[in-house]
Order: C-alpha cells, then structure tokens, then sequence
C-alpha cells in the first residue's frame, strides 16, 4: 500500500511538470499559424516580385498579422481591407501603402506597419536577342538590383550584330501594367555623348525581360 501511495504522489507531482513540457509544444504549434516574421533579412529597398511570401505585422494589433504570397496579379488579400497591390513596390512603399489603407479606410487611426521576407520567389530575368547567351539568367539571392551592363555581361555580353543603343527592357508596374523602355547601353559602356547623369545607369530588377535587337545592315 505505501508503494502504491508514493507511485501515486510522485505521479501528481510529475503531472504539472510533464503539462508544463507540454505547453512550448502547443505554442510553437500556434506560432506556425502566424506570419514567420523576420524569417529572412528584410532590404527595405528590394522591390516586392510576384510568388513573393510576405508577413505584415501591426504594431499592437496581433489579430491582423497575415502571411501572404503576392498573387500573379500582384496582390495581396489583408485582414478587414481586402486586397492591396504590392508587386513591384519596395518593402518601404508597401508598408507605407498598408497603413495609409488602414487609415484611409478607418480601421486605424496611426497603423505601424512591418513587413519582412518570408520567402522569395524565384527571381528571374529574361534576356533575349543579340547576346551571346539568351535565355533565362537567376538573380543573385543576395541582390536586389543590377546594373543592365552586370546583367549583359553575365550572360557574355553582346553578338557583334547587336544594336546596343536600343535595348528594350519591359517591366511590370505596380499596377499591373507593363512598360517597356529603350536603354543605350552603348553610351553606358563607352561613354558616348554622356548628355544627362540619369543615363549613365539602368538598373534591372528581378522579373525584367530584356531584349537586345540586331542592326540592319
């Protein structure tokens, strides 16, 4: 009898010991429901791509943390605001674009918002045309820009028939819309005619497409 007592106490005992071990196992269970905030480092100057997974985090407001992927629209679908356009955008112009949504919709009288990088989609650039290597060249991970003459260069720079004063880059505006430009990368390389600063550099951001055409002879 007095065996069985002691195996009875020390299970009592034990019983708050094995809840308590418990109970982290709940919590890290709960944790993955919530955005994984701070799970990569975060450059406020990267543009946002679509595919891209984003935590939004309000200061003080816990029930509207989301975790979210940038749909193919460029969207993403925020507690009590609905969808908001973010491709494109730079982390700091989408957290600023989030709260001034919050406060234009009255949710939030002065919103903080941080948004940091749960993962990145795969980020790409197309380059076609008079290069020695078309196709499709992947971002460095640990970039969020490169200069248009890194990028042709990377992929063995142009054809001897390339028309370098009239590379096309098309790129995705926030709104969804595609704009294309044509860059002389040309008076990049050689310094030609340098007329005004913003000239001298072009920089390409993952999802650009660029295409280098041929002279006509």
């Amino acid at each position: 009898m007095r065996f069985n007592s002691l195996l009875l106490l020390g299970l009592a005992l034990a019983g708050p010991l094995l809840r308590g071990e418990s109970e982290p196992a709940r919590d890290a269970g709960a944790a993955n429901t919530t955005p994984a905030l701070g799970a990569l480092p975060t450059d406020p100057t990267y543009r946002l791509n679509f595919g891209d997974r984003i935590g939004v985090a309000l200061f003080g407001e816990g029930d509207l943390s989301a975790q979210q992927v940038i749909d193919r629209n460029g969207m993403v679908r925020l507690p009590l605001v609905g969808e908001i356009a973010l491709a494109g955008r730079t982390v700091r112009e989408a957290e600023k674009l989030i709260e001034n949504t919050y406060k234009k919709e009255e949710i939030l009288k002065s919103p903080q918002v941080t948004l940091t990088m749960a993962a990145y989609a795969p980020r790409e650039v197309t380059l076609l045309g008079a290069v020695r290597s078309p196709g499709t060249f992947q971002f460095p991970a640990d970039s969020v820009s490169l200069d248009i003459r890194d990028v042709i260069a990377r992929q063995g720079g142009f054809t001897p028939v390339a028309k370098g004063d009239s590379v096309a880059v098309t790129r995705r505006q926030p709104n969804g819309k595609e704009d294309t430009v044509v860059v002389n990368v040309d008076r990049m390389m050689f310094g030609r005619s340098r007329k005004r600063e913003n000239e001298e550099v072009y920089m390409i951001y993952p999802g650009d497409r660029i295409y280098v055409p041929e002279r006509l002879f």
